[in-house]
């Protein structure tokens, strides 16, 4: 008789787990599909599509990520307040300067994200892409 049993091991398959991703000399969106991946539950092997199996993610570190190239100079942010002349733009090493952990991945690795999580809080996670 096994020690562990078919009730354990479908306890550990459904259950939510925690990753913890270390960000340090990691390109952003490298980090953004790594978590990604584990807030769809993608990475188990009773991953359905309408299914709720996802994982918590914490990212540590995220100060100390690395942009290949000259991507700090080179990476700009553009923001919009709204209002005539409200247009902004700041590059990846003033954004660095200014908030350590502000520096982001690029819009679609973002927009991914957040439309996982809005499918996951709504309570549906149907394919957006």
């Amino acid at each position: 008789m096994s020690s562990f049993s078919r009730s354990a091991q479908q306890w550990a398959t459904f259950a939510r787990s925690w990753f913890l991703i270390d960000a340090r000399m990691q390109p952003p969106g490298k980090i953004a599909s790594m978590c990604s991946v584990r807030l769809q539950g993608k990475h188990k092997p009773i991953y359905h599509a309408l299914s709720d199996c996802g994982d918590h993610v914490v990212v540590i570190n995220s100060r100390h990520i690395a942009f290949s190239g000259n991507k700090w100079e080179q990476k700009v942010y553009s923001s919009h307040t709204g209002y005539p002349g409200g247009f902004k733009q700041v590059t990846a090493a003033q954004l660095h300067h200014k908030d350590p952990k502000a520096v982001r991945p690029s819009l679609h690795d973002l927009t991914c994200i957040f439309l996982i999580i809005v499918a996951e809080k709504a309570g549906s996670c149907s394919c957006f892409f």
